[in-house]
Parts: C-alpha cells; structure tokens; sequence
C-alpha cells in the first residue's frame, strides 16, 4: 500500500509539473494567453448566463 500511494505522488508531482509548462507556454505567448482569455472571459459569461436564467 505504501508503495501505491508513493506512485500516486509521483503521478501528481509530475501532473502538476505538466500544468506549470503549460501555463508558462500560454503565458510566454501573446496569441495563446489572448486566446486564453477570451475563453475564460466566454465562459464566465456563459455561467452568469445559466444562473441568471434559473432564477
């Protein structure tokens, strides 16, 4: 069991080493991080949408 949860952390480290090249990628790139922003700017509004329309 001990040696499970240690490959479990070896996967999350590595996991969250993957995120962080991602991100410097999108950041370092000025057409990936507009692109990013409109599809966080996009979903935001689609969420404020759905919550307002149930009320």
């Amino acid at each position: 069991m001990a040696d499970f949860l240690s490959n479990l952390g070896l996967i999350a480290t590595e996991a969250l080493s993957m995120v962080a090249d991602v991100c410097d990628t999108i950041v370092g790139q000025p057409v990936l991080l507009l692109t990013m922003g409109f599809l966080f700017i996009g979903g935001v509004i689609g969420i404020f949408g759905r919550l307002l329309s149930r009320g």
